[in-house]
């Protein structure tokens, strides 16, 4: 039997952990090695992974941790996958619920996910309590400290970002 403690408290969130020998391992490391050593096992084993990062990541309201944890959390399914037979393997990929986060209004197609949409031409801006043009986020929260981010509630309208 194994366990393996890598922190103090939660892991890293995978942008931010020490990759050098001696820090911590990513997802996909963890998945890979305990696979290696279940696999020893003549009665098959279940092995639980849990990228439990990404909602961290959207409790606080940070789009780009979130979403660099759900790519290590596929990595680790795909390492799952290359690593097991598929006739004696089940892999389920669920989460335990969804988060308010949203893509807003008309961003163009290649607008970065994680930029700002303001196109004066085409109409894709708020319009501030100025009646002036003002960008929105591609995407964004409807609650927690995201929300507060972006909507000054002194006023009742959206902060300028820009």
């Amino acid at each position: 039997k194994v366990l393996g403690l890598f922190g103090q408290s939660h892991m890293e969130y995978e942008v931010d952990r020490d990759t050098e020998q001696g820090g911590q391992p990513s997802l996909t490391e963890m998945t890979r090695q305990a696979i290696n050593r279940m696999k020893r096992s003549d009665n098959g084993f279940i092995l639980m992974i849990e990228g439990g990062r990404i909602d961290h990541a959207h409790h606080a309201n940070r789009a780009k941790m979130a979403l660099e944890e759900t790519i290590e959390l596929e990595n680790a399914v795909k390492a799952a996958l290359e690593m097991t037979e598929r006739e004696d393997t089940l892999i389920i990929v669920t989460a335990d619920h969804g988060h308010a986060v949203t893509m807003s209004g008309y961003p163009e197609r290649g607008n970065p996910i994680l930029g700002f949409v303001k196109n004066i031409e085409r109409g894709n801006f708020v319009n501030n309590t100025e009646n002036q043009a003002q960008p929105y986020t591609t995407i964004g929260y409807a609650n927690g400290p995201g929300f507060d981010f972006h909507f000054d509630k002194n006023i009742g309208f959206w902060k300028d970002i820009e």
